[in-house]
This record gives C-alpha cells, structure tokens and sequence, in this order.
C-alpha cells in the first residue's frame, strides 16, 4: 500500500468516524431513523474519502516533486560535478527542506570523493609512469650499446631493477587497497615472527646493498589476512630501509608490530605522510601510497598506525591489529 492511500485512509477516518458515533447515538435513541441515517453514512463515507485523497496530494506534492528530482539525477549525464538538485516550484515545507539540504550534502559529499579519486588516479599515472619510461629507456640503450663493458652493465640492469621494483610496488598497494575496498579482510591466526622473518629474507639483499643490518625480535600472534598484513609490513620495512644509516629493527608483540630504524626521524605528522602520493610539502611519491595502504590495512584489522619514539633514535611505526585472542 502506497505512503498515499495510507494517509489519505487516516485523514478519512479521521473525518468519518466521529460522525458515524454520532449517526449510531442518533439511531438508537430516534427509532426509525435508519434508513435515512444509512445513506447519510454513505454519504460521509464518500464525503471523507474525497477529502482523504485531495488532502493526502497536497500533502505529499513537495515529497513527489522531490522524487522527481532525484529522479533527474539518476537519468542525467555528465560528471558528478554538475549534478544538482533543480530548484523546487514552490516553497517547500520545512521538512522536506531540510530533507533536500540533507542531499545536497551528500551530492557535495559524493564530488569531493570523485574529485580526491581523480587526482589520486592522476597521480599514480604519473608515479607509474615514471619507472616504466625509465625502464624503456634504459632497454633501447642497452640495445644499442654493443661495446658496453660488463661493469656499466650491471649498473644499468640494477638501476633497470629498482625502476621495475618500484612500478611493482604501485602494483601491490593498489592491489591492497582494491581487496580493502571490495571486502573485508579474512580471519586467520598470524604468527607474527615468522611472518616478520620471512619478510626479512625477502629484503636481506636489499640490506646488505645499503649497509644495514636487519633484526627482529620479540614474538606473538594476530588475526587477519596474512597478504594484507604482508603489504603493509613491507611497506613499514621498504620505508625504513629508505631512510635508516646502519639498523632496522622489527619488534613483535602480541597484536602489533613495530618497524624502527635509526635514521632521521619522521620530517612531518604521519597523518601528513599517510596521504596517498604525498611526501614532505606537497611532492608527490609512492611512499605516501605505502604509509597509506598500512594505515588502511591496519584500520580493516580493527587496529591503527601510530608513530611513536625508537629507542635507536630515529624513527619508529607500530602497526597495530587484532589480537589472536579477541576472537
């Protein structure tokens, strides 16, 4: 049954009942009043109806003229930029003005999000971009350089790695962030030392290359998905990698895991670092993709990422998650 013939139902029993006690007092003190009385009741009855259906129109024109611009939205093309609400024909009454605002709202709520996921597509063609032209150029040069020594070969193949390992990168966090966005995380107990550890043969090398030495110590468990916990470790550790001059550390505990190094600290808030393909004051890069996506992993795991002192002196990100033992 419609939100119409619903009131219009109300306001003609609202109408009709009063007089249909007061015919039914009537009736039984006249005798012989019941014919006439019965075709004054039908005549209420018709009465009270038209009244129901005229007055429920009025009432609920603004609610349709409402729905027909919703309707407009949903039919017009174009981005979501334009779109807005046409203007009403008449005044509204206050509830559906405030009903109206509260769509206007989210329209303005809805273009702010389509214009941040703009920019932020833009932004990671532009990072993706830049390792692949690299790396394109890097192969025509080698394709052509037929008396290269062996040493200058190297070099280039390294460098030719690390723009394909960066592009890679991108890949994952992205890949992260679309499982985040599309379901929930699985359940499954973590053993987070062993998960820390295999993290740290994968980036040995890596180390080694640098000069820095790689630790991790402590132990206990989690619940969550092991890829998800995975990508944003790696994203801590790839960081601290960056910017530490001789030790990372990996300190496990029940629930949590910090990665610390003993570079030069964080240079601003990590709410300002954690912005997607934000670095320092405005300079775009993926390591702000990187912060981001362990901000967004440990959020879907019930937990946060926070910053706090490392006792090597430089700068030290604890990713929290659930506790094997809250579930």
């Amino acid at each position: 049954m419609s939100l119409r013939t619903r009131l219009a139902l109300v306001i003609a029993l609202l109408a009709f009942l009063p007089n249909l006690v007061l015919a039914l007092t009537l009736g039984i003190l006249g005798a012989g009043w019941w014919l006439p009385l019965f075709l004054w009741l039908l005549l209420l009855a018709l009465v009270s109806g038209l009244v129901g259906y005229f007055l429920a129109q009025g009432l609920l024109r603004p609610l349709e003229e409402l729905t027909r611009a919703l309707a407009y939205l949903s039919l017009k093309e174009g981005p979501v930029s334009e779109l807005r609400l046409p203007r009403p024909q008449e005044p509204p009454p206050q509830e559906i003005a405030l009903l109206r605002d509260r769509f206007e709202e989210l329209l303005q709520r809805l273009r702010g999000l389509m214009e941040a996921r703009e920019a932020f597509y833009g932004a990671l063609a532009h990072d993706l971009k830049t390792p692949l032209l690299s790396a394109i150029r890097t192969l025509a040069y080698l394709e052509r350089a037929d008396g290269l020594g062996k040493e200058r070969r190297v070099e280039l193949l390294q460098g030719l790695k690390g723009e394909l390992a960066r592009a890679l990168e991108l890949l994952e966090n992205l890949l992260a962030l679309s499982r985040l966005e599309a379901r929930s995380p699985a359940r499954e107990t973590l053993n987070l030392r062993a998960l820390a550890e295999d993290l740290l043969l994968r980036y040995q090398e890596e180390a080694k290359r640098r000069g820095l030495a790689l630790e991790v110590e402590g132990a206990g468990l989690a619940r969550g998905e092991r890829l998800l916990v995975e990508r944003a470790l790696a994203n801590l550790l790839d960081n601290a990698l960056r910017h530490a001059r001789s030790r990372v550390r990996i300190r496990v505990a029940e629930g949590a895991l910090a990665v610390e190094d003993d570079g030069p600290g964080l240079p601003l808030p990590l709410e300002a670092l954690a912005l997607p393909f934000r670095q320092g004051s405005g300079n775009r890069g993926q390591a702000g993709l990187g912060l981001y996506t362990a901000k967004r992993v440990a959020e879907a795991h019930g937990g946060r990422l926070g910053a706090e002192e490392s006792p090597l002196g430089g700068a030290c990100l604890r990713l929290e998650l659930s506790p094997a033992t809250s579930f």
